[in-house]
């Protein structure tokens, strides 16, 4: 039997996680909308995937109990026969914490569906979905995005991104002199510095050149040294900023999405469109 198992301790308490999984309000904001769902064993409910509607989901509440268990089964009725069985359980820690456990069994019975139903891409996607949107949710993480235009083709602008000495130009507005070590590939480990020789260590999650590229941010550096996770780090740790480039008749849309701590919105919002005008400017 194929199951896929994901672990997560947040410092939440179990009503807050258990909202969260069973609200649908809150649910739109960190996992899916989900309108018909309705909390009672026996209810069935409905949902598509992304905003293109991809891959309609069907599902059955088997178990029910407040802040202790949800179970439900889970299908692909478009693309797959077979029906498989999602749980989360919640419990305190001994610290006073809560553990979220997710477990996706009877993923098997997928196989009529292709690779992109293999177990290996629902375990991407757990993980994402409960180390990071949950956690995102429960501690105020907020995905802010931003856009800007430029007259320039999309390989052009992805150059200018990327390449180290204009890295530096663009990224001026943040702090002038940050600069990053590392690859632009797949997998690589990034290290994004200030002049202080303080800053972030992020991993390429996720890699298409010219058009997309994923960071998954994970800890902090102090004096060019990747830092422990700390109670601080264990915040944020995890979460992902994402550039999308969109060429049409030889504009190039650049969008930013990033997932920001409360106490940086403010920054970010002031920042972020000077950095973008100024990629811009070097990219026309």
């Amino acid at each position: 039997m194929d199951i896929v198992k994901v672990e997560a301790v947040f410092d939440a308490t179990k009503s807050q996680v258990w909202e969260a999984l069973t609200n649908t309000e809150i649910m739109k904001v960190w996992y899916f909308d989900i309108s018909n769902f309705k909390l009672a064993v026996g209810s069935e409910f409905s949902f598509y995937e992304g905003d293109k509607k991809e891959y309609l989901h069907e599902g059955e509440i088997l178990k029910a109990e407040q802040n202790v268990v949800l179970q439900h089964t889970w299908k692909h009725p478009q693309q797959s026969k077979g029906s498989s069985i999602v749980t989360w359980e919640i419990e305190e820690t001994d610290n006073n914490k809560v553990k979220v456990t997710l477990s996706h069994e009877g993923l098997e019975n997928f196989a009529d569906a292709g690779p992109n139903f293999a177990p290996a891409n629902y375990e991407m996607g757990w993980n994402a979905i409960v180390k990071t949107n949950l956690r995102n949710y429960l501690y105020g993480i907020k995905k802010i995005v931003f856009e800007q235009e430029i007259k320039s083709s999309a390989e052009t602008v992805w150059n200018k991104m990327w390449d180290k000495k204009s890295y530096t130009d663009w990224t001026t507005p943040f702090c002038a002199g940050t600069y990053f070590t590392g690859e632009i590939e797949l997998g690589s480990r990034i290290h994004f510095i200030a002049p202080s020789f303080d800053g972030m260590y992020s991993d390429v999650f996720y890699l298409i050149p010219n058009k997309l590229i994923i960071f998954k941010h994970i800890g902090n550096l102090k004096d060019l040294k990747e830092l422990p996770i700390d109670a601080e780090a264990e915040r944020w740790t995890g979460s992902f900023e994402t550039y999308k480039l969109n060429e049409v008749d030889g504009v190039t849309t650049v969008t930013a999405e990033i997932d920001c701590v409360p106490e940086y919105i403010n920054y970010m919002e002031e920042k972020f469109p000077l950095a973008l005008q100024e990629l811009k400017k070097i990219s026309e």
